[in-house]
């Protein structure tokens, strides 16, 4: 684990985590998927499979991170302990060791009252606050990131461009377009339950996150639609229709879009 730390490994980082969660060894996953969603995977020209797999470990570090916030045991040997490194004095007293990011949170917020030669010296009730304001902090900086890659590639929606007029000004079909390029016959019932599914995925991450921007909250599953390329309405809906009305599951299924 150190060693990918050490060479910023974040593939072998994000299959370690797994690994640890599976064994709820929660400091060494937490420590895993810290390091290796710094900084956020790309999504964009990876199968909806590949987005899961990656919304679905990101989830596990929000909802991991929130757990830690919860935790709030400062004994020695608890999650908390072996994640900031403070040190037991007794008599509740505790020691933030200098270059720790936890020395930086207490000394830079607290003030230099508690600083001593070792680092920064404090209460229970200091420490804790401390580590609350740093999960905090990590849960909504990752919340942004994540939430600014999967508005990257538009809420994971086709490329009309490609869809409609069966190519697209980006070289090889990739570069700058960030849309999904899928061909018609690929826009089943199964691809649109797909694409629901990982926004739902990112809902659960903002959600468990507690990010409430207003504009976050606005987010629709026609948010490419609305922006895509400056097409006319008529040629938006012909391409949602055809998204959304074909099917290899259903026969005849079919979802009215209203006006």
């Amino acid at each position: 684990m150190f060693k990918a730390i050490q060479c910023a490994d974040h593939a072998s980082l994000r299959t370690l985590a797994k690994t640890f969660i599976g064994t709820r060894n929660d400091p060494a996953a937490l420590l895993c998927l810290d390091h290796g969603f710094s900084p956020p995977p790309k999504l964009l020209n990876l199968s909806f499979v590949e987005i899961q797999a990656s919304l679905s470990l990101y989830l596990d570090y929000v909802r991991l991170l929130s757990k830690l916030r919860r935790d709030e045991s400062l004994a020695e040997g608890s999650n908390r302990q072996r994640l900031f490194g403070f040190q037991v004095l007794g008599e509740d007293r505790y020691l933030a060791p200098r270059h720790t990011i936890l020395h930086e949170k207490l000394a830079g917020r607290f003030g230099s009252g508690g600083e001593s030669m070792g680092g920064y010296t404090c209460g229970p009730d200091e420490l804790r606050r401390g580590i609350i304001q740093l999960i905090l902090s990590r849960t909504s900086d990752h919340a942004v990131d994540q939430d600014g890659t999967c508005r990257d590639i538009h809420g994971f929606s086709p490329c009309l461009r490609l869809l409609i007029e069966k190519r697209c000004d980006s070289p090889n079909g990739q570069g700058s377009c960030t849309f999904q390029h899928v061909q018609p016959e690929q826009l089943t019932i199964d691809w649109y339950h797909s694409r629901l599914h990982l926004i739902l995925l990112q809902f659960q991450i903002l959600n468990s996150a507690r990010y409430d921007e207003l504009d976050v909250k606005k987010y629709v599953l026609a948010y490419s639609v609305i922006n895509a390329y400056g097409y006319s309405l008529n040629v938006k809906l012909l391409a949602w229709y055809i998204v959304l009305s074909t099917s290899s599951t259903f026969t005849g299924a079919r979802i009215v879009r209203e006006s």
